[in-house]
This record gives C-alpha cells, structure tokens and sequence, in this order.
C-alpha cells in the first residue's frame, strides 16, 4: 500500500466542475448552483451526471454511483482512491481555480473547516473485503456475496490516531454506512439516504431501514432483477428519501421497514405524503425486520439440509 499521505479535506475540496473543465468536459445543462454532465466513463446520451457545485459532489443517476471528485476520478480512471488522490494531489489541479465555473462559499468552508478528534478519516478503499467480513457477512447475515458485492466495499479509516476496518456501503452524497463483524455501525459523513437504480422498470420503488435488509433483499432474489431502491440508513432520513422521491415523480412504493414504532412512524410518513404504499413488513410479522426474517428462513433451510435421509432398511427373504 502507498504509504504517502495526502491532505484528503483538500483534495476533495478540489471543485468538480473545474477538473471535469480541464478534462475538456463541459455541462450540457447548467443550473442555479449545479449542472449536468454526459457520464464521461460510460455511454450516456441522457447527460445523467449531476455535478452540486454547492455541495462539491456528484450523482449518477443513471448507475446511482456519486460521491466526491476522488470518487468521479476512482471511475473516470478506473484506479483505486490512493491512485485518484496522488492524481489529484499530483496533478496540479489545484490551478484549476481560474475556470469559469462558480465556486461557492460552501467550498472555501470546507477548506478552512476544523475536524473534531473523533472524526473518522478515510484511509483506503478497496472492492474486496477481507475474509473476516467476507464470512460475517455469509455466516452471520446470511448474505450472497456474489450477488451483493458490487454494492459494498471495504474501509479502513483513522479515529484518533486508531486505524479501524469495516464494510462500507456508500450513501447518495458520497458518505459510507460503516459495519464490522461485531456490534459497531457507524458513518462517515455526510449521513444520507442510499439511491440504488435497479432494473424492472416502472417498478414501486423499494425502501429500506437499513443497508443489511437490503442485501437480504438482493440474496433472496439471487441473480434477477431488482426494482429501484432507496436504503434510509436511518429513519431520520425518511424526509429525504420522500424529498427524492416526490423529485422523482415516483408515487408507488414498497416499504420493508422494521416491524417497531419507528418503522410504522416511518411508514405513516410516506402514507401523509400521498404516497402508494404497499407495507411488505407483513411479510416477516414476528420479526424485527427482513435480515432477521431471512438469517432464521436460511437457518431452518440449513438444519434440514443437514437432517439425515431416512433409510428404509430391507431384510433377506429366505
């Protein structure tokens, strides 16, 4: 691993629309305080890339990927996050600032903006996971890794001078959900909902609690498609999700919240927003939520697995 360290605040207060401006990619549609983009590293004739000069981050609507510019340039380059940081950090991009695009006073506070002690300072990014949170996820969870990996990845990030490992689901304005194989869950920030584009078209779009009942969702399913999803990472993020939603135009929704108070306030929300809404947590009533549900499905399916076939003993006839 690259030892070299970079300024990770900096780097990724690098305005996006300057480096894609130096790339010699221009907006095909501006806006009051962001524009879109044609994907530069896919085939995208609809211009599906939103770029939040505000914010300093980006949206693929079209793959549900975003996050910061060291995410725009992990795809556009096809590297890991330390390669896209020495490219940025190296890259003299930082001389980009004469561009023509607006940089708001958002950026210039990010720059100058103090970090707690016990914020958690992304290290490494990797696709894989390590066999350790690789076998919590099969053993405990009961997940299909072969099914959910493209939506997870590993980090590792610095807490106080402790460097500390977890899975990482990324979120819709390129934070990550955090889980390792014991009992902590976390964030790094910013918190937000998690949009997944799925596959069926003109399907309900399909909400979850939390990222765990959505894997549980994939690998029941296996291998078919997907509906469109959105993942809370916390029910106080259900305002956002109808935020979204309502942006989307999207009106039908299948809600696998958790059977408690906070899942049926949840659902109560999207009902008061006018929303379709089918309740699938009726589905695994007597559980807390749909992991739970499938972790004891996949367990009676394993003892009987293992249960011995009878065997029909027959006697010599004399």
């Amino acid at each position: 691993m690259n030892n070299e360290y970079y300024d990770l605040q900096n780097i990724k207060a690098i305005p996006i629309g300057d480096y894609l401006h130096a790339c010699g990619i221009e907006p095909a549609k501006r806006y009051n305080g962001y524009a879109l983009f044609h994907a530069p590293y896919r085939e995208d004739p609809n211009a599906s890339l939103k770029v939040d000069f505000r914010q300093n981050l980006w949206h693929d609507y079209g793959t549900s990927q975003g996050g910061s510019i060291i995410d725009l340039v992990m795809r556009m380059q096809g590297c890991n996050a330390y390669e896209a940081m020495a490219h940025l950090a190296k890259g003299k991009v930082t001389t980009l600032i004469s561009s023509s695009f607006p940089r708001e006073a958002h950026t210039e506070q990010i720059r100058g903006e103090q970090r707690p002690s016990n914020a958690r300072r992304i290290l490494f990014i990797s696709e894989e996971l390590p066999l350790y949170l690789q076998n919590y996820l099969q053993k405990v969870r009961k997940i299909d890794l072969a099914v959910v990996s493209p939506y997870l990845r590993h980090i590792r990030y610095e807490v106080g001078g402790r460097e500390y490992s977890a899975i990482g689901f990324p979120n819709h304005t390129g934070g990550y959900e955090l889980r390792d194989n014991k009992t902590f869950k976390g964030t790094i920030a910013p918190k937000d909902i998690s949009v997944i584009a799925g596959e069926a078209n003109n399907a309900p779009h399909c909400i979850f609690e939390g990222f765990m009942d959505f894997l549980s969702y994939l690998t029941m399913k296996g291998k078919g498609t997907i509906s469109p999803s959105i993942v809370l990472n916390s029910v106080s993020n259900i305002h956002r999700a109808v935020a979204y939603l309502r942006e989307q135009r999207v009106v039908c929704v299948r809600a696998f919240l958790d059977n408690d108070e906070a899942g049926r306030k949840a659902l109560q929300v999207f009902l008061s927003a006018g929303m379709n809404v089918e309740d699938m947590s009726r589905h695994y009533g007597g559980y807390k939520g749909l992991n739970e549900y499938h972790v004891s499905r996949q367990k009676v399916m394993e003892q009987k697995q293992k249960k011995p076939q009878s065997v029909v003993k027959r006697g010599f006839r004399r």
